[in-house]
């Protein structure tokens, strides 16, 4: 990646204090809906011109996501978003907490305790197993007799 950049600069001198700092202007904690179930999602989302700090972020912080590109009202932006909850609980929670100061803070905080309240609920439910199948099967679960997995050859 660092052929693509301009002026001979690396992701790697991005320090994580100049990433919070950018952080904090252009960056969002949200949750949006999603098939019936709130989902997190952290954004950062610049002018286009600028998508090159984007990429060096992405890079520098070792995100697969995808940048987005797109125009609103005749204006071009360039959006980084994380909604994969792995890469939210092992890279941007720990990355920025407590690096984060003012009114991005306390987003920042009510954001991640709510993810930390709600990651319990995060899994998808398969859908309720029957409760009788066939002889000892009950509730998903085989009960010991017939059916059970110890007497299945």
């Amino acid at each position: 990646m660092s052929d693509l950049l301009p002026y001979n600069l690396d992701a790697a001198n991005l320090s994580l204090d100049y990433i919070a700092g950018f952080i904090s202007s252009a960056g969002s904690f949200m949750w949006i809906k999603q098939r019936l179930q709130d989902i997190p999602v952290f954004q950062l989302k610049i002018e286009k011109d600028d998508k090159i700090l984007l990429e060096m972020i992405a890079s520098r912080l070792g995100l697969k996501e995808r940048i987005y590109e797109y125009t609103h009202q005749g204006r071009s932006y360039a959006m980084l978003l994380v909604r994969r909850r792995k890469t939210i609980k092992e890279v941007i929670i720990p990355t920025f907490d407590q690096r984060l100061f003012g009114t991005k803070k306390e987003q920042f905080d009510k954001w991640r305790d709510r993810y930390n309240l709600e990651s319990l609920n995060f899994r998808y439910k398969p859908d309720p197993a029957p409760t009788y199948v066939g002889a000892g099967y009950l509730g998903g679960f085989f009960s010991s007799g017939i059916g059970s997995a110890d007497t299945l050859s």
